[in-house]
C-alpha cells in the first residue's frame, strides 16, 4: 500500500509543473487522508506550490514508515503542521501523536467537502483574483482541476452538481475573485458560477491555453482529458482494497476491517451494540461508523435514540 501511495504522488507530480504562490498561511507539512479525494486534491494545490510535503495518514494511526519520515522533518526544523480533515477524518489521537513529536498542529476542515475546500482557500490563499471550479460530485474532473490550479497557482472550488453550496459563494466573495475556470461536463454549471458574478472560463479554453495543450488543438484537449480519466481511475484502484478479503472501497484500518466484519455477521445492528461487540469506546464506534458512512460503505438510519447500522448491497 504505500507503494501505491508513492505510485499516486508521482503521477501528480508528473501532470504538473508548479508555479509560485503567494499564500496566506505557510505551513512546513501537511498531513491528509489518502482515500478522501476532495481532500487530498485540495490540500495538493498549497503543498506542490508551497514545495510543503503532503503526508497520508490512517485515520486513528499513523504508519510506522509515516511516523519515522515525519519524525525526521521535526528533526530537521519543521515545526507547523496542518491537519486536513476533522476528527471524523483524522481522529485526535492521531493529533496528539503529532504534538508529541513535537509539532505545532492545526486543523483545518468542514462539515462537508464543500465547506473543507473553502476554508482551505480562503485560510491558506487569503485572496486570490481566480478560483478553479469542478463538480465535487465527480471524481473525474479532479486530476485535470489540480493541473490547472497549479499551472494557475488558484485554489480549487466544489459545486454541487450544477448547484453552488453556500460554502463555495462565500470563498469566492471573500478571496475576491473575478474569474473562474469551470471543470464540468454538465452545461447548466456554466450559468450556476456565473451567478457568482465572475467570468467563466470553461475547461477546453483552459486546455487550450495551458502549456500542456500549446498546439491550440480541439482533439488534444480530449485526449489530454481522457489520459487525466485513466490516470485518477488507475490510482483509486491502487487504493481500492488493503487486502482482498476487506472487501472495502479506499484504504482500511484494522478496526473498520474488524467493524465491517461484525456487520457481515450480524446484520443489521444498534449502533449502541458495537461497542460491546467491538471492544472500542462509544465515542470511538461513532467516529468510525460516521467514516465508513462518508465513503459509502455503511448505511444508518435513525432508530429511536439511536441508529440501525447495515452494510451496504454492494460490499455485503
Amino acid at each position: 500500500m504505500e507503494l501505491g501511495k508513492v505510485a499516486l504522488i508521482s503521477v501528480l507530480a508528473l501532470l504538473v509543473m508548479p508555479q509560485a504562490v503567494q499564500a496566506y498561511v505557510s505551513y512546513d507539512v501537511i498531513v491528509v487522508r489518502g482515500d478522501i479525494p476532495t481532500d487530498y486534491i485540495t490540500a495538493s494545490i498549497y503543498a506542490s506550490t508551497q514545495k510543503v510535503p503532503l503526508v497520508f495518514v490512517n485515520p486513528d494511526s499513523i504508519q510506522p514508515q509515516i511516523r519515522s519520515e515525519l519524525v525526521g522533518f521535526r528533526e530537521s526544523g519543521y515545526q507547523l503542521l496542518l491537519i486536513i480533515g476533522g476528527e471524523s477524518a483524522i481522529s485526535i489521537s492521531v493529533e496528539d501523536e503529532l504534538k508529541e513529536m513535537g509539532f505545532i498542529v492545526n486543523r483545518l476542515w468542514d462539515w462537508n467537502r464543500y465547506g473543507t475546500a473553502a476554508r482551505l482557500a480562503i485560510d491558506l490563499w487569503g485572496e486570490s483574483d481566480e478560483v478553479v471550479i469542478t463538480n465535487g460530485e465527480d471524481y473525474t474532473g479532479f486530476l485535470l482541476s489540480q493541473h490547472i490550479a497549479l499551472q494557475r497557482g488558484a485554489p480549487i472550488l466544489f459545486i454541487k452538481n450544477a448547484t453552488v453550496p453556500d460554502e463555495t459563494r462565500d470563498a469566492v466573495r471573500k478571496l475576491g475573485a473575478d474569474s473562474a475556470v469551470l471543470v464540468s461536463s454538465d452545461k447548466s454549471a456554466e450559468s450556476a458560477v456565473s451567478s457568482l458574478g465572475v467570468s467563466v472560463e470553461t475547461v477546453e479554453m483552459a486546455a487550450r491555453k495551458s502549456p500542456a495543450a500549446r498546439r491550440d488543438s480541439l482533439l488534444e484537449f480530449y485526449l489530454t482529458f481522457s489520459l487525466g480519466v485513466i490516470i485518477i481511475l488507475a490510482a483509486m484502484i491502487i487504493f481500492r482494497f488493503r487486502n482482498e478479503r476487506s472487501g472495502s472501497i479506499f484504504l482500511m484500518t484494522e478496526d473498520e476491517e474488524k467493524m465491517l466484519e461484525i456487520l457481515k455477521i450480524h446484520g443489521k445492528t444498534e449502533q449502541n451494540k458495537l461497542s460491546h461487540l467491538t471492544g472500542y469506546s462509544k465515542p470511538r464506534v461513532s467516529r468510525m461508523l460516521r467514516s465508513l458512512e462518508e465513503r459509502g460503505l455503511i448505511e444508518r438510519e435513525k432508530f429511536k435514540k439511536t441508529f440501525k447500522v447495515k452494510l451496504k448491497s454492494k460490499i455485503a
